[in-house]
């Protein structure tokens, strides 16, 4: 699967241009059934589009200049590419993914995550990676056409897997959660430099369950919000895990998410607690559980309250790299991306 990694190196806007010319024709399909019921012809749209750039220009203006090479590489219109890029702030986004933290393998932290968002849908994965250039030095993946990270390792060892969450605030001084997490691979090497940057750069809609360790050992849970971050796992815990639920702290019973998602939520983080306890903390324990078929709370999701896995990372600090398999996790063929 090498052939498939995406090669940027150079300044913001000529990674962009990199990208985009590299996934034009994909670039394109994917930001259009992304955006297919979406009105981005609406006087609040093109409000929130406006708050949006003027926010990316004075908080991670790089960002900003990404998007617009990428635009210039695929050839798909920059006002399109924008509102793909920030749906999530947009429109806000829907409920998936699931992830775990182990901090006491003998490979060091490690990170399993899966991604949730449909059948079929592996080509919503890519891979990337970058040696040179603006920014830090890492491997991530995420859609093509966009500059978020489903989950990364940067050249420092901070290493990212999350989930999403859903509540009742905006913040118009933010920016998209997704694009911060670019931000946070792009210029973070610590945990407590991360949590320093979240509060500085803000985010507008659409939190988030967040699991970051770097390689120092550190290891933590947190849920980025638009009111601000709490840690709610870790640090000096063996093991942390995210769903799409708030713990217990100042935003518990914030929630909006359906009922059936909450207690799908609720059984799979109950599972990643079972199987945290009774596995052995490894790397290929972690590929087990990323694949988890158990019957409470499974991981690798088929269909449970509509939710299909469609790929699954695990991601190693110590060794700069990702575990990717593209496609649902219980059949997926895994492949590494190093730096």
């Amino acid at each position: 699967m090498s052939e498939l990694t995406v090669e940027l190196s150079g300044s913001y806007r000529e990674q962009g241009r990199q990208h985009g010319e590299a996934l034009a024709a994909i670039i394109e399909e994917v930001a259009d059934e992304t955006l297919a019921k979406r009105d981005l012809d609406t006087e609040q749209t093109r409000c929130v589009t406006g708050l949006l750039e003027e926010n990316f220009q004075r908080l991670a203006p790089g960002t900003l200049e990404e998007m617009r090479g990428i635009s210039e590489g695929s050839g798909v219109p920059y006002e399109k590419l924008f509102a793909y890029n920030c749906c999530a702030a947009i429109f806000a986004a829907d409920d998936y993914c699931s992830a775990v933290g182990w901090a006491d393998t003998p490979d060091g932290p490690i990170i399993g995550k899966t991604n949730d968002i449909g059948q079929n849908k592996a080509k919503y994965h890519h891979p990337f990676r970058r040696r040179s250039g603006d920014g830090l030095a890492a491997v991530w993946a995420t859609w093509p056409g966009t500059v978020w990270s489903n989950c990364f390792v940067n050249e420092a060892g901070l290493a990212y897997g999350g989930a999403s969450l859903n509540m009742h605030a905006r913040n118009e001084a933010g920016i998209d959660m997704n694009c911060l997490l670019r931000v946070l691979t792009d210029r973070c090497t610590s945990i407590d430099e991360m949590l320093d940057l979240s509060d500085r750069v803000p985010i507008m809609h659409s939190p988030q369950h967040n699991i970051m360790c770097d390689e120092r050992g550190k290891q933590i849970a947190v849920e980025h919000t638009p009111e601000g971050c709490h840690v709610c796992q870790g640090p000096g815990e063996p093991f942390v895990r995210g769903t799409n639920h708030f713990c217990p702290g100042p935003f518990e019973e914030r929630d909006t998410s359906a009922p059936e998602m909450l207690q799908n939520s609720r059984d799979r983080f109950a599972n990643l607690g079972r199987l945290s306890e009774s596995l052995s903390h490894n790397v290929d324990n972690m590929l087990r559980v990323v694949q988890d078929h158990s019957e409470a709370g499974q991981i690798c999701q088929h269909g449970n309250a509509e939710m299909w896995s469609s790929t699954a990372y695990v991601a190693i600090a110590s060794q700069r790299c990702i575990l990717i398999g593209r496609g649902q996790p219980c059949e997926a063929e895994f492949f590494e991306l190093s730096l």
